[in-house]
């Protein structure tokens, strides 16, 4: 079993990005409901609706307003609680990818399942908290967790399916449209995915590759340099022969292979 990550120095230790998150949705949410006369201030700007899914940056933006303050109290528990720790064991750059392609989809499946339907908006932190939950069940299915209300002690495998069933039932009782129950629903779908190919989350990232040896051997034979097993794998031991070289009969008196090895143990 996978150990979770702890830091007694600080709560968010290693988890930035959740901390920041939760600052802007308490900054979001507290200007969307200040507005005069029952008036949203932000909604109409970042919500997403069926009427303006061309207007791309709402795909984005939707999870900053939340028409219910229940919902968008679900969202701050479930980063405090789950989102450090997802953060922690992932990586902040990763968990940044995860919550993005979260919300992404969540707006894409909203697009999708809205298409001439009746008027609905998407918007809070709903389907991000669904699918942190769910990686979190994920990557520790026997951590044990214990609730507050009640206080009992739940493995995160168990609270997760509880947590998307009870979402689910209530969503069907309260008749909401198809639509955003799916697009909110879509988060635990993305973090399976997230969990059997994590590589997903690297998109974007620089990666160094050793030259591979085919490669390596035509590019010594053209150059007439040194042989691939030197620029594949360079002994330390080589590389102070020659320098001691350099030291007793100068750089000039280095064979074009020695010259090789220098140059591509200065770039290691």
């Amino acid at each position: 079993m996978r150990q979770y990550p702890t830091n007694s120095s600080s709560r968010f230790a290693e988890a930035p990005l959740t901390k920041w998150l939760m600052i802007v949705f308490l900054a979001t949410f507290i200007v969307d409901i200040t507005g005069t006369e029952g008036q949203r201030r932000l909604e109409p700007w970042l919500a997403l609706n069926s009427s303006n899914l061309v207007e791309i940056w709402r795909w984005v933006t939707y999870p900053l307003v939340d028409l219910q303050a229940g919902g968008w109290l679900f969202g701050m528990i479930t980063l405090y609680a789950f989102g450090r720790m997802v953060e922690q064991s992932i990586g902040s750059r990763r968990f940044g990818v995860f919550i993005l392609l979260s919300t992404v989809v969540g707006a894409l499946i909203f697009s999708i399942s809205s298409f001439n339907s009746e008027f609905q908006i998407l918007s809070g932190t709903t389907g991000i908290s669904f699918a942190i939950i769910s990686l979190a069940a994920l990557l520790y299915p026997d951590l044990t967790i214990r609730l507050l209300i009640p206080p009992v002690p739940l493995k995160m495998k168990t609270l997760a399916v509880g947590l998307l069933i009870i979402a689910a039932v209530m969503m069907i009782a309260q008749n909401r449209n198809p639509a955003v129950s799916l697009a909110y629903l879509s988060g635990a779908g993305v973090a399976y995915l997230v969990s059997r190919k994590m590589k997903i989350l690297d998109i974007g990232k620089s990666k160094i590759h050793k030259m591979p040896k085919k490669k390596a051997k035509k590019r010594a034979k053209k150059k007439g340099g040194m042989r691939p097993r030197t620029v594949v794998n360079i002994k330390e031991t080589e590389v102070d022969k020659i320098l001691d070289k350099v030291s007793r009969e100068g750089i000039g008196n280095l064979t074009d292979e020695e010259r090789e090895i220098l140059k591509f143990a200065s770039k290691k």
